[in-house]
């Protein structure tokens, strides 16, 4: 367990002293100025440092929320979660700003109406209000109750995975996009009709409404991969087949994607794990290249006939 601690220098006291108390609880600190030398390479230690760190506590600000170094921590952060390295994206609302866009989704603490004063330690703050105090244990509680033991082996394991995919299309890297996902299915039998029906009286091409295969893509892929509603797209992975389904939307939720299951057990994923995603722009196909979490494939049971209930 260990958190990376991403701020603008503008807000250090508050930083040195939220370390100080995260320190005094056993918990591991990644702060810049106590991990920085002379001569470093700052994209190469920052790039190390979050790929070893289970949680980012990002310190919002004026200042922070417009800092180039802030947004690269923030963007690695967001792509480590999605790959399973980074467990938790933690912001606190340190002084009145606007919340990045990334962030709005997720509950933050906020101490931008506390008061402080100068500290006896000219480098730190002290909080004269009490919600510094009930800040702090909710802190410790979310960054305890959500660490999970990653060892050095799979963490190097999930890394070369992920630049392995990269050096393998990067020949053709200006029509395809790679991000790096979760693979869910629907909630409810009934959220999937929901979808099928949605697509269903745009084009009722299909006989039956329960053949349609819905899937929903991440928002971000809105502005590169544009489709029409009822889509029929091709989706791949390492089987030496593939199979298809019909656009139905975008997730709110940026770290996921919705796949019938019917897709999903005919090309061996499994919802609820994480995989690089390749999509072609050009040919519009998505392919499920590596299985991130390498755990051992399920088998479907059963035929057709009992896929058309399946969420």
């Amino acid at each position: 367990m260990k958190v990376f601690i991403s701020h603008s220098s503008v807000d250090k006291k508050f930083v040195r002293t939220l370390k100080d108390c995260l320190v005094e609880n056993s918990i591991e600190i990644w702060l810049d100025e106590d991990q920085l030398d002379l001569g470093d390479s700052l994209v190469t230690k920052l790039e190390n440092a979050l790929n070893t760190s289970s949680h980012l506590v990002i310190i919002l600000s004026p200042t922070s929320v417009k800092s180039d170094w802030v947004k690269f921590e923030l963007n690695k952060a967001i792509s480590n979660q999605r790959t399973g390295l980074m467990q938790k994206i933690i912001p606190v609302k340190y002084r009145e700003c606007e919340i990045p866009e990334e962030l709005k989704d997720l509950l933050y603490a906020d101490l931008s109406e506390e008061v402080v004063l100068p500290a006896s330690d000219p480098n730190r703050i002290k909080f004269i209000s009490d919600g510094f105090e009930s800040f702090f244990l909710k802190l410790v509680k979310a960054i305890r109750s959500s660490s999970k033991a990653i060892n050095s082996n799979e963490k190097a394991e999930i890394i070369k995975t992920i630049k392995s995919s990269e050096e393998i299309t990067e020949s053709h890297s200006h029509s395809i996009h790679r991000g790096n996902y979760e693979l869910v299915g629907f909630n409810t039998v009934e959220s999937k009709l929901k979808y099928q029906n949605l697509i269903y009286k745009k084009d009722n091409s299909e006989e039956n409404v329960e053949n349609l295969r819905p899937f929903l893509l991440p928002e971000s892929l809105k502005r590169v991969f544009k489709l029409e509603l009822g889509e029929k797209i091709r989706i791949e992975s390492d089987m030496p087949y593939s199979s298809y389904g019909h656009f139905a939307g975008y997730r709110t939720d940026d770290l996921k994607i919705t796949i019938d299951k019917r897709i999903r057990d005919e090309l061996y994923i499994n919802s609820k794990e994480y995989y690089q995603v390749e999509v072609d722009l050009e040919k519009k196909i998505i392919r499920f290249v590596n299985n991130l979490n390498r755990k051992p494939r399920r088998t479907p049971i059963g035929g057709e006939n009992n896929y058309a209930l399946a969420a």
